[in-house]
Protein backbone atom coordinates (compact mmCIF):
# COMPACT_ATOMS: atom_id res chain seq x y z
CA UNK A 1 0.00 0.00 0.00
CA UNK A 2 3.04 2.49 0.63
CA UNK A 3 4.39 2.16 -2.97
CA UNK A 4 1.07 3.18 -4.92
CA UNK A 5 0.61 6.07 -2.37
CA UNK A 6 4.18 7.42 -2.56
CA UNK A 7 3.66 6.93 -6.60
CA UNK A 8 0.03 8.84 -6.55
CA UNK A 9 2.50 11.60 -4.41
CA UNK A 10 4.95 11.65 -6.56
CA UNK A 11 2.71 12.13 -9.97
CA UNK A 12 0.74 14.87 -7.41
CA UNK A 13 4.34 16.56 -6.92
CA UNK A 14 5.78 15.96 -10.15
CA UNK A 15 3.42 17.39 -12.01
CA UNK A 16 2.61 20.67 -9.80
CA UNK A 17 6.37 20.86 -9.87
CA UNK A 18 6.56 20.94 -13.43
CA UNK A 19 4.34 23.07 -13.80
CA UNK A 20 5.85 25.48 -11.70
CA UNK A 21 9.35 24.88 -13.33
CA UNK A 22 7.97 25.86 -16.61
CA UNK A 23 5.56 29.20 -15.25
CA UNK A 24 8.51 30.52 -13.30
CA UNK A 25 11.30 29.94 -16.14
CA UNK A 26 11.20 33.28 -17.84
CA UNK A 27 10.72 33.48 -21.70
CA UNK A 28 8.25 33.43 -24.52
CA UNK A 29 7.51 29.87 -24.07
CA UNK A 30 5.22 29.97 -22.03
CA UNK A 31 2.70 31.80 -24.58
CA UNK A 32 2.61 28.83 -26.46
CA UNK A 33 1.86 26.30 -24.14
CA UNK A 34 -1.28 24.81 -25.10
CA UNK A 35 -3.02 21.33 -23.61
CA UNK A 36 -0.36 19.20 -24.86
CA UNK A 37 2.64 21.00 -23.99
CA UNK A 38 1.28 21.20 -20.16
CA UNK A 39 0.31 17.27 -20.21
CA UNK A 40 4.41 17.26 -21.23
CA UNK A 41 5.17 19.06 -18.36
CA UNK A 42 3.29 17.16 -15.51
CA UNK A 43 4.41 13.96 -17.45
CA UNK A 44 8.18 14.87 -17.43
CA UNK A 45 7.93 15.95 -13.84
CA UNK A 46 6.05 13.16 -12.49
CA UNK A 47 9.04 10.76 -14.25
CA UNK A 48 11.56 13.04 -12.90
CA UNK A 49 9.98 12.21 -9.47
CA UNK A 50 9.10 9.35 -9.11
CA UNK A 51 13.14 8.63 -11.03
CA UNK A 52 14.72 11.07 -8.21
CA UNK A 53 12.90 9.38 -5.40
CA UNK A 54 13.93 5.44 -6.68
CA UNK A 55 16.98 6.41 -8.08
CA UNK A 56 18.22 7.40 -4.64
CA UNK A 57 16.81 4.72 -2.41
CA UNK A 58 18.59 2.25 -5.22
CA UNK A 59 21.70 4.04 -4.17
CA UNK A 60 21.56 3.93 -0.88
CA UNK A 61 21.02 7.79 -0.34
CA UNK A 62 17.87 7.48 1.65
CA UNK A 63 14.79 5.38 2.76
CA UNK A 64 11.12 5.38 1.27
CA UNK A 65 9.82 8.22 3.33
CA UNK A 66 12.54 10.43 4.53
CA UNK A 67 12.88 13.86 4.13
CA UNK A 68 15.64 13.65 2.20
CA UNK A 69 13.44 11.32 -0.43
CA UNK A 70 11.04 14.18 -0.82
CA UNK A 71 13.51 16.54 -1.37
CA UNK A 72 15.28 14.92 -3.89
CA UNK A 73 11.84 14.12 -5.93
CA UNK A 74 10.69 17.70 -5.83
CA UNK A 75 14.07 19.18 -6.71
CA UNK A 76 14.49 16.55 -9.77
CA UNK A 77 10.93 17.08 -10.85
CA UNK A 78 12.14 20.96 -11.08
CA UNK A 79 15.00 19.99 -12.85
CA UNK A 80 13.20 17.94 -15.38
CA UNK A 81 10.51 20.76 -15.92
CA UNK A 82 13.34 22.91 -16.32
CA UNK A 83 14.94 21.22 -18.98
CA UNK A 84 12.33 20.54 -20.91
CA UNK A 85 11.42 24.14 -20.96
CA UNK A 86 14.78 24.61 -22.23
CA UNK A 87 14.99 22.38 -24.73
CA UNK A 88 11.64 23.52 -25.89
CA UNK A 89 12.85 27.48 -26.51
Amino acid sequence: MGMRMGFLAFLLIGSAVGWSAHYFYPGRSRQKTGLLGLCGLFLVGSLGATAGSYGGQALGLFQSGQIAEWLTAIGSAWLAGLLLTVIRK
